[in-house]
C-alpha cells in the first residue's frame, strides 16, 4: 500500500511541477526537456523524502 501512496505523490508532484515550470519558462523543446527533467528530479526527491520519513515512523512503532 505505501508503494502505491508513494507512486502517487510522485505522479501529483510531478505534474504540479511540470506545469509550474512549464508556465514560468518560455515554450521551446529545450526548455521542455529540461522542465520534465527537472520535474522529475523535485518528484523523486520529494517522494524520497516520504518514503524515508514513513519508514522511520514504521520503525518507531515496532
Amino acid at each position: 500500500m505505501e508503494i502505491i501512496k508513494a507512486f502517487i505523490t510522485y505522479l501529483v508532484t510531478y505534474v504540479i511541477t511540470y506545469y509550474s515550470i512549464r508556465y514560468a519558462l518560455a515554450d521551446n523543446i529545450l526548455i521542455s526537456t529540461m522542465n520534465m527533467a527537472i520535474s522529475a528530479l523535485i518528484a523523486a526527491s520529494i517522494t524520497a523524502l516520504l518514503a524515508v520519513d514513513l519508514l522511520r515512523n514504521n520503525k518507531n512503532e515496532a
